[in-house]
């Protein structure tokens, strides 16, 4: 039985990957004069993107908030602890990512991220953050929402880690805000199957998850943050409204969406 789950997810996966990948390059090239219909349309086959992977790897998914007013200009920030979080906050949000420049190269994943317009950063040139943080704040500008993982790669789980604050200059620079948002996910394991430990290579991270029986995940929508004009203050509150959660959702027993 677990071979047979491993096999299906996996076909369900690349037949997702082929199939919303090729109506996301058909949509690029036949709305490339249309600037505005093609920055909406692409977010709405990326929202679909995370809902069939999430349905594939049988991610049942409880949203705690409204997001229906947030589906335009605000920077989604949440907590980061594994791959899976992208295909969540995908499912729950229209929005495109920053992502590290490296996934470009990534087989099939590299040229999906490109048509799904995600702004990508190497954060060890800081050349690079700036031109991130004049990308973000016109997709801001225009009214389209971005989602980005501050905490700047995947974590054990166990907390809420400390935000770097490049990407909340964007938010200041096009007089937005920040949408906090805390995901939490419960299984049997500690930490959760969702989690991608250090030491774990990518195969075995993705073998993990395609295998796991069920994966129940809370989305909680936190009040918005905005008004600030420094961003070091920006970032401190966002964490500190998701840490809050985080923690507090934790020292309860496992609810079942």
């Amino acid at each position: 039985m677990t071979y047979c789950r491993l096999v299906y997810r996996l076909t369900g996966l690349v037949l997702v990957q082929l199939i919303l990948g090729l109506a996301g390059l058909v949509t690029v090239i036949v709305l490339s004069p249309f600037f505005r219909a093609r920055n909406t349309m692409v977010p709405y086959i990326m929202q679909l993107w995370g809902k069939w992977c999430c349905w594939v790897l049988n991610i049942h998914i409880h949203q705690v908030g409204s997001v229906e007013r947030f589906n335009r200009g605000a920077l989604v920030v949440s907590n980061h602890v594994g791959s899976v979080d992208i295909f969540v906050l995908a499912a729950c949000f229209r929005v495109s990512f920053v992502s590290k420049s490296d996934v470009r190269s990534w087989p099939l994943i590299g040229f999906l991220t490109r048509i799904a317009n995600t702004i990508f950063i190497d954060r060890n040139r800081r050349s690079e953050l700036a031109e991130m943080v004049r990308a973000v704040a016109d997709r801001l500008r225009l009214g389209y929402s971005v989602a980005v993982f501050p905490e700047g790669g995947a974590t054990p789980g166990h907390q809420v880690e400390r935000f770097k604050s490049s990407v909340f200059e964007a938010v200041i620079q096009a007089q937005s805000s920040v949408l906090p948002v805390t995901i939490r996910y419960y299984d049997k394991g500690e930490p959760s199957v969702a989690c991608w430990p250090p030491g774990i290579s990518f195969m075995a991270n993705l073998k993990r998850l395609l295998i796991h029986p069920r994966l129940n995940v809370n989305v909680w929508v936190l009040p918005e943050v905005t008004g600030e004009t420094d961003r070091q203050v920006l970032a401190q509150k966002s964490r500190a409204l998701i840490s809050e959660k985080y923690q507090e959702t934790g020292e309860k027993s496992a609810a079942r969406p």
